[in-house]
C-alpha cells in the first residue's frame, strides 16, 4: 500500500507542484489549500501517514492551529507533521518543534530537498521489516534474532549472528575481513579482542550441516554459498 501523504499549502501553484511530484513517486495525495477542509478528511476516517502543512493559511486555522488540533487528537497524535513557511524566525521553529513538528522546511525550497526530507521522515516513522534470508536449508530472520538449520533452531551470540547476516546479505559474493570487522565494531571490546576467523570457526560448528556453506576465499575473507 502507498503511503497516505496529506498537503496543505495555500499557493495553488506549489500544491500542484508538490501533488505532482509525490504522486511520481507513488504516493497517495490528499491536497488541500485551506485548513478547514483538511479537517474534513480527517472525518472520513482517513488516516494520513505524513501531514505537510503551510504555516500561513487562510482563513481561522493556520498551520499551527491545526498541528495542534491533530496532536490534541488520540487517534492521530502520532502522524508526523512537516511544516512548509515562508517565515524564517527562529521563535517560528521553536513553536512548531514545540507543537511536535518533525520538520520544517522554509521556503523557497528545492523539491528535490523536499522529497529527501519526506523520504526520510517515513524511514524513520515506518521502517521496512528486514527481509528473511535463506540460503539452502539456512534460515536468517533479523526481526526475529532467529538462525535455523533444517528447521533446527541454531543460538548464536549477537557477534555471530552479525556476521553471518553480512554473509547471508552478499550470498555468493566474497565478504573481505575488513567488513566482517566493520559488521562486528558495534558489539565492543568482546568482539575486537577476537578475529573474524575465530568468530567463522564458531558459527560453523554451531551450523552444523549448514556450515559448510561458508566458505573461505584465501587472502581476503568469506563468502556463503547455495549448496
Amino acid at each position: 500500500m502507498p503511503y497516505i501523504v496529506a498537503l496543505v499549502e495555500d499557493d495553488p501553484d506549489l500544491l500542484d507542484i508538490l501533488t505532482y511530484n509525490l504522486e511520481k513517486e507513488g504516493y497517495k495525495v490528499f491536497p488541500f489549500e485551506r485548513g478547514e477542509q483538511f479537517l474534513e478528511l480527517l472525518t472520513r476516517d482517513v488516516k494520513p501517514n505524513l501531514i505537510v502543512l503551510d504555516v500561513m493559511l487562510p482563513g481561522k486555522l493556520d498551520g499551527f492551529k491545526i498541528a495542534e488540533i491533530i496532536k490534541n487528537n488520540e487517534a492521530y497524535r502520532d502522524i508526523p507533521i512537516v511544516f512548509l513557511t515562508a517565515k524564517g524566525l527562529e521563535e517560528d521553529k521553536l513553536k512548531g518543534f514545540e507543537l511536535g513538528a518533525d520538520d520544517y522546511i522554509p521556503k523557497p525550497f528545492s523539491v528535490r530537498e523536499f522529497l529527501a526530507r519526506i523520504r526520510a521522515i517515513l524511514r524513520r516513522y515506518y521502517p521496512e521489516p528486514k527481509k528473511v534470508l535463506k540460503v539452502g536449508d539456512l534460515i536468517l530472520d533479523p526481526e526475529k534474532f532467529e538462525v535455523l538449520c533444517k528447521d533446527k533452531k541454531i543460538e548464536l551470540t549477537r557477534a555471530e549472528f552479525k556476521v553471518l547476516q553480512t554473509l547471508m546479505e552478499n550470498v555468493n559474493a566474497t565478504v573481505r575481513r575488513s567488513t566482517l570487522m566493520d559488521a562486528l565494531a558495534p558489539f565492543g571490546k568482546e568482539s575486537q579482542s577476537r578475529t573474524v576467523d575465530v568468530h567463522i570457526t564458531k558459527i560453523r560448528k554451531k551450523l552444523e550441516e549448514c556450515g559448510s556453506y561458508i566458505k573461505t576465499v584465501r587472502g581476503v575473507g568469506y563468502k556463503i554459498e547455495v549448496p
